[in-house]
């Protein structure tokens, strides 16, 4: 990778198996894996907004990785200009989804920022469910990615109407189309929490050693 958080430039060949990652405090070790993650899905586990993955004073950025998925070699890159949209390739061969990197390189991302899931709001488990359908499934991901891209027309219409009045007239074809989107999300969301509930269950039971038992439910 080049231009990414705090490294210039950084060349690493995993094992096959397991990999530890050790050093100092602030050296990179967790915006390593974030690459990973991110080159997983396009979809950062810690930035609000890409630029912030790009190295202070530098304006773009990329990462690249060589993997093995389908009995077959892939290579993988994102590459991520200030003021541009980014670029996704994979084999170069130029993708505009982000999910269509998940079937190539999935990733687990655990950090201890994880157990807030249970303290914060519920903005912080909708990002959960987010990061892990969007891998798991592409229909997900681009259900939220219309329904986001409906919400901000939508933003945009109300807040320039007082000026513009007959813009108000196209509002009723995005709330359809966020209606749409949304019953797509709100439908893997509870088959997720579903499936959540059945592992997490086992799980708690083992470590409370019977005495307690953990519902998950979607609302």
């Amino acid at each position: 990778m080049r231009n990414f958080r705090n490294y210039d430039a950084l060349n690493v060949t995993f094992a096959p198996d397991c990999n530890v990652i050790v050093g100092e405090n602030a050296q990179g070790k967790t915006n390593l894996l974030e690459a990973i993650v991110y080159l997983s899905s396009a979809r950062s586990p810690r930035a609000r907004a890409e630029k912030e993955l790009i190295s202070f004073g530098k304006s773009e950025c990329s990462i690249k990785a060589n993997a093995f998925a389908r009995n077959r070699d892939f290579l993988l890159e994102i590459a991520l200009a200030a003021g541009r949209r980014r670029k996704i390739l994979i084999n170069k061969v130029p993708v505009k989804k982000g999910s269509d990197l998940s079937d190539v390189l999935g990733a687990v991302y655990f950090c201890p920022e994880d157990l807030l899931l249970i303290r914060d709001g519920a903005a912080a488990r909708r990002k959960f469910m987010d990061d892990a359908l969007c891998q798991l499934r592409a229909r997900y991901a681009q259900a939220l990615s219309d329904y986001h891209r409906a919400y901000e027309h939508k933003t945009r219409i109300l807040r320039d109407s007082e000026e513009y009045p007959s813009l108000l007239d196209t509002l009723p074809e995005f709330d359809l189309r966020m209606a749409q989107s949304g019953a797509v999300i709100i439908y893997y969301r509870a088959r997720f929490c579903e499936r959540l509930k059945e592992y997490a269950g086992v799980a708690h039971r083992e470590c409370s050693g019977g005495r307690e038992e953990l519902g998950v439910e979607y609302q």
